[in-house]
């Protein structure tokens, strides 16, 4: 799985991450996230790293296939990060199929 910013979500703005509960990264500006989930239902929760006092963190649920990449992109709109999946799921013949040659 893969979590990444939107060019436009600001240069002084970090977010964290949590799958399922669990704290796995603080991505800045020029960062992302790639990790590996197991098959299942996940819980991806984001909030702000960079102000006090902005809304609660947002969350969004995933269900991971086995072989599939999943990516997301964190956006900030109106005091709020929330996170868009990019709407393709690769298996691993698709990513292999599209690689540069």
């Amino acid at each position: 799985m893969v979590v990444k910013r939107e060019p436009s979500f600001g240069w002084n703005l970090a977010f964290h991450l949590q799958i399922d509960g669990r704290s796995v990264a603080t991505i800045g500006k020029g960062h992302y996230y790639d990790g590996w989930l197991p098959a299942g239902r996940h819980l991806l929760t984001v909030n702000t790293a960079s102000y006090v006092g902005l809304p609660q963190p947002t969350s969004t649920i995933v269900n991971v296939e086995p072989g599939g990449t999943y990516v997301f992109t964190a956006l900030w709109d109106s005091n709020l990060i929330f996170l868009r999946p990019s709407g393709v799921w690769l298996t691993p013949g698709k990513e292999w199929e599209l690689r540069p040659h």
